[in-house]
């Protein structure tokens, strides 16, 4: 009767063995993957931003109100550019 049990443990255990490697690289390429997208979508959020920044400036380059320290502290204070 202990000998049942006893092959039983053994084959879980072999069973766990050979499947830990296993999961492990799956989850190791899944977690590569899901690092790789996360980069890709900063490196689009921050080239976002830089367009609506270099957009902003251009709209703004045709302003003569920073001829004096006044109107540039109004600008600044406005919106920042």
């Amino acid at each position: 009767m202990f000998s049942i049990f006893g092959k039983i443990k053994d084959f879980i255990i072999a069973t766990l063995i050979l499947a830990v490697p296993i999961i492990y690289i799956f989850g190791r390429s899944s977690g590569k993957a899901s690092e790789k997208s996360k980069i890709l979508k900063d490196d689009l959020q921050a080239k976002e931003q830089a367009t609506e920044f270099y957009k902003s400036m251009a709209n703004h380059e045709e302003d003569t109100s920073v001829d004096s320290r006044a109107g540039l502290t109004k600008r600044l204070r406005d919106t920042g550019l």
